[in-house]
């Protein structure tokens, strides 16, 4: 038994030289000691309603809880090419919504070019400070 203690010894010495030996730039985000802010998005089909209010969105509350959503939302459509289309709406959290999907005014869609049933990425926009920073 008291054999086994200094193989230990020996393999946990080995361990910490190992971690010793890695360069900075090999070793996982998760390791450093630096913390960046994620931001919480889901991809969802944005669906034309003629029943919701032009500048505003209809989105299931338990979506907006997760995402951290609480009066505005941004509609990342991608475009062909390096076309990104962003759009920032006011929210309507509404039971009769299906978790996967977003509705939005049927003219003020089509006056942006955004067909029914697309995907797009649905995040919290970022506020004046996080723009600065990014």
């Amino acid at each position: 038994m008291s054999e086994s203690k200094p193989g230990e010894s020996k393999s946990s010495e080995g361990a910490s030289q190992r971690r010793l030996l890695i360069p900075s730039f090999l070793t996982p985000s998760g390791i450093k000691g630096e913390e960046k802010k994620e931001r919480r998005e889901r991809r969802l089909r944005i669906r034309r309603r003629s029943d919701v209010d032009e500048g505003k969105a209809k989105i299931h509350p338990e979506v907006l809880k997760e995402l951290g959503i609480e009066d505005e939302v941004e509609i990342v459509l991608v475009g062909g090419g390096s076309r990104e289309r962003k759009y920032v709406l006011k929210v309507i959290p509404s039971e009769d919504v299906p978790r996967n999907e977003v509705w939005c005014n049927e003219e003020e869609m089509r006056r942006l070019g955004v067909a029914d049933n697309s995907i797009a990425t649905i995040r919290k926009p970022l506020g004046p400070k996080e723009e600065k920073e990014t």
